[in-house]
C-alpha cells in the first residue's frame, strides 16, 4: 500500500506537469471493462444526437459505455404523473455525457438522482416555478421533460435545458474535486472571468452581441451555464467572434465538440 501511494503521488505529479503545459490530462479514457447499451439504445443514440454522430468508432464505443454506467449509477424519479422510461434514461444520460465526454472522471459525483416533471414545476427549494434546477445539497438534478425536450431538438437556439442544468452540476463538482480536469476546468473558468472582468470593452462586446443571452450576467454561475450552451449550441458564431473565450470554454471541457 505504501509503495502504491508513492507511486500515485509520483505519477500524479508528473501529470500535474504535463497539465500545466498542455492545459489537458495526460490520458482520458481508460476502461478495463465496458458496459454497452442494446440495439434500441444504440439507434436512439444515432438519432438523436449529432454529437455522437461526429464520434469514430472507437470513441462512440467510450461514449456508449459511459452512457450505459451513467444510467446504471444514477436513481430516476418521475413526479407530478411523469413516468420515466428508457428513452428518458437515455437521452438525459447522454446529455450528461456528451459534457463530460473529455473528462477522466465523468460520472458527475454531485448528482445521485434525476427527478423530470411533465412540465414546469413548482420548487419547494427556490419556492418559485421552475423549468430546471440543480440541487448540490441533495444531489439531485431536476428537468421539466417538455423544456428538455425543446432545448435537446433545437439545437442552434443556444437554449438547451439540459446542457445549462448539468453545466451548474458539473461547476459544483469541479469545485469540490482534486482531479486534474476539475483543476483544470475551475482555474480555466477563473481565467475567464477575471479576463471580463478587466476588459471592458470585451464584455461589451460579448453582451451587444446578443451570442449569449443577458441573463448569464446574473452570477457566475449562470455565466458559466449559459456559455457552455453557446458553446455546444453555437460553435461556428461563437469561435469567429469571440476567439479567446471561445478557446478557454474548449479548455475547461477538454474536448473539440463540432469540429472548431
Amino acid at each position: 500500500m505504501f509503495i502504491k501511494k508513492i507511486i500515485t503521488t509520483v505519477l500524479d505529479g508528473i501529470e500535474m506537469v504535463y497539465a500545466q503545459f498542455k492545459k489537458r490530462p495526460i490520458f482520458v479514457h481508460f476502461y478495463i471493462f465496458k458496459r454497452e447499451l442494446n440495439t434500441t439504445q444504440i439507434n436512439l443514440l444515432e438519432q438523436e444526437f449529432v454529437f455522437y454522430r461526429r464520434l469514430n468508432s472507437k470513441q462512440k464505443r467510450y461514449f456508449r459505455h459511459r452512457v450505459a454506467t451513467f444510467i446504471k449509477k444514477k436513481n430516476y424519479k418521475g413526479k407530478a404523473g411523469f413516468i420515466i422510461t428508457n428513452e428518458e434514461k437515455l437521452l438525459v444520460a447522454a446529455t450528461a455525457i456528451m459534457l463530460t465526454f473529455g473528462f477522466r472522471n465523468y460520472r458527475i459525483p454531485y448528482i445521485k438522482n434525476v427527478v423530470i416533471y411533465p412540465t414546469e414545476y413548482f420548487s419547494r427549494f427556490t419556492k418559485t416555478i421552475n423549468k430546471g434546477e440543480f440541487n448540490a445539497r441533495l444531489k439531485t438534478i431536476v428537468l421539466s421533460w417538455d423544456n428538455f425536450l425543446e432545448g435537446h431538438r433545437i439545437e442552434d437556439d443556444k437554449l438547451n435545458l439540459g446542457i445549462h442544468e448539468f453545466a451548474h452540476a458539473i461547476h459544483f463538482s469541479c469545485i469540490k474535486s482534486e482531479d486534474i480536469n476539475s483543476i483544470l476546468f475551475v482555474d480555466t473558468f477563473n481565467g475567464l472571468r477575471h479576463l471580463l472582468s478587466t476588459n471592458n470593452t470585451l464584455k461589451a462586446n460579448l453582451i451587444d452581441s446578443e451570442l449569449i443571452r443577458s441573463y448569464a450576467f446574473t452570477n457566475d454561475s449562470e455565466l458559466l451555464a449559459v456559455i457552455i450552451e453557446t458553446f455546444i449550441e453555437s460553435p461556428k458564431a461563437f469561435k469567429e467572434q469571440f476567439p479567446n473565450i471561445y478557446i478557454k470554454v474548449k479548455q475547461m471541457l477538454n474536448y473539440n465538440f463540432a469540429g472548431y
